[in-house]
């Protein structure tokens, strides 16, 4: 048999999302519903993160039978990691949507500390627009991935000078319960997008403080990091795909900035040695970091948690400073604004 001649090119892979509208464990296949994700590239789905496998040597033999070698999918869970330099409002908060559980889709986006873990209902039963169809397009069609039910474990954002520009750049883990099709999919997405290209040199407000005394600073990069994770329940169905989802865990936000060491970034060093706990009395600061409108990180309590100079010959001495959000009852962990 001859060799093939097709050559398929990385840059052909093209990356869909899409919030689904039907049932929980079902995939959406409304084009109208997905937008594309025009990342630099598109890896594939961590495959190994979902076989379970044994490999049992039997009495009365000393080499592994073919018999010997187990492997399944049911009961696993499967991710893909994503970098996107963003470009458009809808993808990015669709993104946000399924980090945060906030399932009201719109341009400002606030988790607060008495908000509790969604329900997402038992498989077969309505979605609430906490999952998405997550689908890579790839050139061989028959080769095409979906991510059916799936949510984003942690998402990133960063803007750092050094980095495309300074432009906002949105980085994550999609992740799924449900065993990934393969096989030829016929969605093209023609949801709606707006253009977004916003970043650093977008941000005119660099602020931190204590409430109502926050200071200026001069900023080279900031991240800012949410983490909700998701864990699978039971089984149902041939596949062995879960019954529910629960998030029940710990929902983090923390982030670093890189700012220019001098008076006004000093007390952000202070703060971490404040003898007390997380009260305005204590450790306890605010950061406010963006324009206010278009894009903006407002984080009315964090606590620093960490300090490091950097050394810089040309541009002088730089610090990160790390830091975690907090809230107490219905007090917000973060506002996120972006449109």
């Amino acid at each position: 048999m001859a060799v093939l001649g097709a050559v398929y090119s990385p840059k052909q892979y093209e990356l869909y999302i899409g919030i689904e509208q039907s049932v929980f464990g079902t995939a959406e296949d409304t084009a109208s519903d997905f937008v594309k994700l025009d990342v630099a590239s598109v890896g594939d789905i961590d495959w190994a993160g979902g076989l379970t496998v044994d490999r049992t040597l039997r009495t009365g033999q000393q080499v592994k039978k073919p018999a010997d070698h187990y492997s399944t999918q049911k009961g696993g869970t499967w991710s893909m990691p994503f970098e996107w330099v963003v470009s458009n409002e809808e993808g990015l908060q669709k993104l946000l949507q399924l980090v945060t559980e906030d399932t009201s889709p719109h341009v400002s986006v606030a988790r607060t500390g008495s908000q509790s873990a969604l329900t997402y209902g038992f498989h077969g039963e309505a979605a609430n627009s906490a999952t998405a169809t997550v689908i890579i397009s790839n050139p061989y069609a028959a080769e095409d991935r979906v991510l059916t039910s799936a949510v984003v474990q942690d998402l990133t954002l960063s803007m750092d000078a050094g980095t495309a520009g300074g432009r906002l750049v949105a980085s994550g883990t999609f992740w799924t319960g449900y065993t990934p099709t393969i096989g030829a999919n016929t969605v093209t997405p023609s949801g709606t997008t707006t253009s977004y290209v916003k970043g650093l040199y977008n941000c005119t407000t660099k602020n931190f403080g204590a409430a109502g005394s926050e200071l200026d600073l001069v900023a080279r990069s900031f991240s800012y990091t949410i983490s909700n994770p998701a864990t699978r329940l039971g089984y149902q169905g041939s596949a062995g795909d879960p019954e529910t989802y629960s998030r029940s865990g710990e929902y983090v936000a923390n982030g670093t900035m890189q700012v220019k060491y001098d008076a006004q970034s000093k007390p952000a060093l202070t703060a971490l040695h404040v003898d007390g706990d997380g009260t305005a009395s204590g450790k306890e600061r605010s950061i406010n970091f963006g324009d206010g409108s278009a894009i903006n990180f407002d984080l009315l309590q964090v606590v620093v948690t960490g300090f490091t100079k950097n050394m810089d010959e040309e541009a002088g001495v730089f610090v990160d400073i790390t830091f975690d959000s907090v809230a107490l009852a219905g007090e917000a962990v973060h506002t996120l604004i972006f449109t």
